[in-house]
């Protein structure tokens, strides 16, 4: 519990506290009526009970009391506000003025300037009746405000400068009439020197190809002497991208400032946006000589071609903008270059851009090689055209490797082609005039000239000669046309004539040779090239004269490759600078087959009689070891009296069709014979009252050899005999006889003197005919009686007949009365003039025949020897001596080696000045039978 107040104490205290709330009444509504009453409590002795007493109450009237205040406060030393200014710019100064007295006032405002200032703008007090901080068209310039106690105002200060620099002191004065001013509310102007902003943009490189990319470059400089407020450096890009050119991601860079970008042109953040649609950097202040840079990137797409594409940049200050404008061309730069192959940038119509040829050969390519390149930089489409300013022909374009040339060429900045042009040249002289054309527009050209064109073509002529080593190792000469054998020797000859009045330039032989032939040596300095197999041989000619001739040789042997069956075909060909294309040699073709075709023929009995059935069978068989024998064509030609029983043929067992009768010959078609088998035929025969005699069947085998070339194959033959009793009353005789060279030519056959002559056609009329067996004889059987007339084929035997024959005709051309068996010889004129034989001989050794005959002729003697042998024979050794003193002048009169089952003819010559009766010798001959 508090101890009790005094009284008395208590009451002074009120009295206090009534003081005090009169004291702190400033500010009350002047007119206020202020009433105090004092009271007391007083302490009774009942602590429950205290006692109060109340004062006299007094009354006090407030009076009206004027005061103001305005704020910021400042000076000039300490300005209250500060604004720096550009010349001609406004600053505003926001002042509160406040009304502390007790009662509505009205308060006179003015603007004083400090005399310090050392300019005057111009300055206006506005009521910032919406208190925006900013003066409005709506808001009144004012000299005095009213306000109510402890009401306030909004006024601004706005200074207005003009072009003078310097420092203003302006100070808002407010107080009441008559009485006390708040005047203390100073704030600067300091108007400086202005800048001069300047804007610059370009693009590097301002020629932009589709594809790549420039760097655009936006530079403010500061060259006035005073620096600028907050500068924007501004560049949008919409309708840049518009055309394809696009900001690079990423790539813009400033000196100073804050970078920001934008995707509409509204909306702008320091963060990088896709797509990115305007960029711009923002400064405080440039000070002067001050530089802001912008860089960034933007790509060229392929929508931007053929577009010049202007862009503007902007720098912003206060109310100042500047702006510069920069183009980026986006093309690209198309360029080509035709000329000589190797320059095709020789400056065009120059000398260095011509070609010129002498001259050209009248429906030959006359051709000219030359360079297209692309000398700009972009992938472009190139077409070539020809045009004759003098003359005219036909041209063609080519690649490099000879194939036509495809158009357009399509080529790659700094890509190039070679393109050959080809000219068949009517008449001359010629001027023909290549242009290049891109797709883009862009041309070159160039000249290819000949100054003559002359008619015919060089004269190219290819022969061979083939030679094969005897069975004698003697050297010996293969018939032209005939066929070639491994290891035969076969010399190619070549020989090139040069027709013009212009000499050939660069002239080069070349001889691809036949894969299966390699080359031995060469003449006339000819290189042989390749492997066998592939092999080339080349004579670098130089340069052929006017009229000049050259003979080239080329000797080769056929290689253990070749194939039965197959031809060698050769060709050599000339090329010189005069002639576009090779020309090719007429071909040489050698056929090859070094393999035999063996053939025998049985018949089932040995006598028949007439209605006989005979069986024949054939067996055939193609020794080549490596090709088959295709479309062989088997030809029988039966007796006389034998007649084909149909449907009796087979082919190896199986049953074969019928063949086909041409002339009394039964001919069956093998579609093939393998290489190294037998096929065998059968077939039968009936014996008809027609036989006679001895029935003598020959069958002839031919064919053409398989791999790719139709060539004959060599045919052999075979005989079946078989003996016939003929029938008495037949009316039908025999006609028999020899052909033989009748050397003393006595029309008689003496077989010591004369010399049979095989393999010679007789014809009989009717159409018979036969050849003659190796002794000469031959024979028509079951030929009917009566006259009939015979002729010797002259194109089978070398010998002419004699002029007169032993009936007084011709010994080619016999006619006789048949009546039983008759005989008609035809006797031949020996050759190189009368020969006297002195001397024939027959040598029996078991089952080997030699025969010799000696003959003298104009210029010495002649010796022939014919061998016959049923079986091979090796080691054999054969010498005929000469008479003493006796020169041998050509031919072998000795013989060392291996014989072939068959017959051998040897011949040579000798001279001798002894009796001719003396000339003779017997031959020794000695040998062992092969296996």
């Amino acid at each position: 519990m508090k101890p009790a107040v005094p009284s008395v104490l208590r009451s002074a205290l009120l009295g206090l506290l009534s003081l005090a709330s009169v004291a702190g009444a400033v500010g009350t509504p002047a007119g206020t009526v202020i009433s105090n009453q004092a009271s007391a409590l007083f302490a009774t002795p009942n602590p429950q009970d205290p006692q109060e007493s109340a004062s006299n109450i007094v009354s006090t009237v407030v009076q009206p009391v004027c005061a103001v205040s305005v704020g910021p406060d400042g000076t000039a030393a300490l300005p209250g506000q500060s604004a720096t200014l550009l010349p001609g710019e406004r600053a505003v100064f926001p002042y509160t003025v406040v009304n502390t007295g007790n009662a509505t006032q009205t308060f006179p405002v003015q603007n004083v300037m400090d005399p310090s200032s050392t300019i005057s703008p111009a300055v206006h007090v506005i009521v910032d009746t919406n208190a925006n901080g900013r003066p409005d068209a709506s808001e009144p310039e004012v000299s005095s405000v009213t306000l109510d106690a402890d009401a306030q105002a909004t006024l601004l200060l706005v200074v207005d400068t003009g072009s003078a620099q310097g420092d203003a002191f302006v100070n808002l004065v407010a107080g009441c009439a008559g009485g006390v001013q708040d005047a203390d509310n100073v704030s600067r102007v300091h108007v400086g020197p202005p800048p001069d902003l300047a804007v610059t943009k370009t693009f590097t490189p301002a020629l932009v190809r589709p594809g790549s990319e420039t760097t655009v470059n936006v530079t403010a400089n500061n060259t006035g002497q005073g620096a600028s407020h907050v500068l924007t450096l501004t560049d949008l890009l919409d309708a840049q991208a518009a055309q394809g050119l696009t900001f690079v991601p990423g790539s813009a860079q400033t000196t100073q400032g804050t970078l920001e970008y934008t995707t509409d042109g509204t909306l702008w953040t320091t963060t990088e946006t896709q797509p990115v649609r305007g960029v711009r950097v923002s400064v405080p202040s440039l000070s002067a000589g001050g530089t802001l840079a912008l860089t960034f990137r933007m790509l060229a797409g392929p929508s931007a071609e053929n577009h010049v594409i202007p862009n503007t940049a902007t720098g912003t200050t206060d109310n100042v903008t500047v702006s510069s404008t920069a183009t980026a061309d986006v093309r690209y730069l198309p360029a080509v270059a035709l000329g000589p192959v190797g320059v095709p940038t020789a400056p065009e119509g120059t000398a260095a851009d011509r070609q010129t040829m002498p001259f050209a050969v009248k429906g030959q390519p006359v051709c000219f090689d030359h360079t297209l390149l692309n000398t700009g930089d972009v992938r472009d489409d190139f077409t070539l055209t020809i045009t004759y300013p003098q003359g005219a022909a036909t041209a063609t374009l080519l690649t490099a490797a000879g194939q036509p040339l495809a158009q357009p060429i399509t080529l790659d900045p700094g890509q190039s082609t070679m393109v050959r042009v080809c000219y068949d040249a009517q008449s001359g002289p010629l001027d023909a005039l290549i242009t290049a054309t891109g797709a883009r527009g862009e041309t070159n050209s160039t000249h290819d000239t000949v100054s003559a064109v002359e008619s015919g073509l060089p004269e190219l002529t290819k022969s061979y000669a083939a030679t094969t080593l005897g069975a004698d190792g003697q050297t010996m000469p293969v018939p032209a046309g005939t066929t070639v054998a491994v290891g035969d020797r076969i010399t190619y000859t070549l020989v090139v004539h040069n027709p013009y009045t212009h000499e050939l330039t660069n002239a080069v032989a070349s001889d691809p040779l036949p894969a299966h032939v390699d080359a031995v040596s060469t003449t006339a300095g000819g290189v042989i090239s390749g492997q066998p197999g592939a092999q080339t041989i080349m004579w670098p000619l130089g340069t052929l004269a006017p009229g000049e001739t050259r003979t080239l040789e080329a000797v080769t042997t056929v290689s253990a490759r070749a194939v039965d069956g197959e031809a060698l075909q050769n060709v050599f060909t000339l090329t010189t600078t005069e002639l576009g294309t090779p020309l090719p040699s007429n071909e040489v073709t050698t056929p090859v087959w070094s393999s035999q075709l063996r053939i025998t023929k049985t018949v089932s009995a040995k006598e028949a009689s007439y209605g006989d059935r005979l069986t024949y069978t054939l067996n055939i068989t193609n020794q080549s070891a490596t090709t088959a024998i295709e479309t062989a064509d088997v030809a029988d030609t039966p007796a006389r009296g034998l007649e084909y029983a149909p449907g009796s043929s087979t082919l190896n067992g199986q049953p074969l069709a019928d063949p086909v009768i041409t002339a009394g010959t039964l001919h069956w078609t093998l579609s093939t014979i393998p290489a190294g088998q037998t096929v065998t035929i059968t077939y039968q025969a009936r014996v008809t009252p027609e036989a006679t005699g001895e029935l003598v069947n020959t069958v002839v085998v031919s064919g053409t050899g398989a791999g790719g070339v139709a060539r004959a194959v060599a045919s052999n033959r075979a005989t079946a005999v078989i003996k016939l009793n003929p029938l008495l009353f037949a009316p039908l005789a025999d006609i028999v006889g020899v052909v033989y060279v009748d050397r003393n030519r006595d029309g008689r056959f003496e077989a010591d003197i004369d010399t049979p002559v095989p393999r010679a056609r007789v014809l009989l009329a009717g159409g018979r005919q036969v050849l003659t067996d190796p002794q000469g004889r031959y024979s028509f059987p079951n030929v009917s009686l009566g006259a009939q007339a015979l002729r010797l084929d002259p194109n089978t035997t070398p010998y002419p007949p004699l002029q007169v024959a032993p009936d007084g005709g011709s010994s080619g051309t016999r006619t006789v009365y048949l009546r039983g068996l008759t005989s008609v010889d035809f006797p031949m004129a020996p050759l190189g003039g009368d020969i006297d034989v002195l001397r024939y001989t027959t040598l029996l050794i078991g089952d080997v025949t030699l025969e010799k005959t000696v003959a003298l002729s104009q210029d010495g003697y002649v010796v022939t020897l014919h061998i016959v042998t049923p079986g091979a024979l090796d080691d054999v050794q054969l010498t005929d001596p000469l008479p003493g003193d006796a020169t041998l002048k050509d031919g072998r009169n000795t013989y060392a080696g291996s014989l072939a089952a068959g017959e051998h003819t040897f011949t040579y010559r000798f001279t001798w000045a002894g009796e001719p009766r003396a000339a003779t010798t017997d031959p020794v001959m000695s040998w062992r039978y092969g296996p």
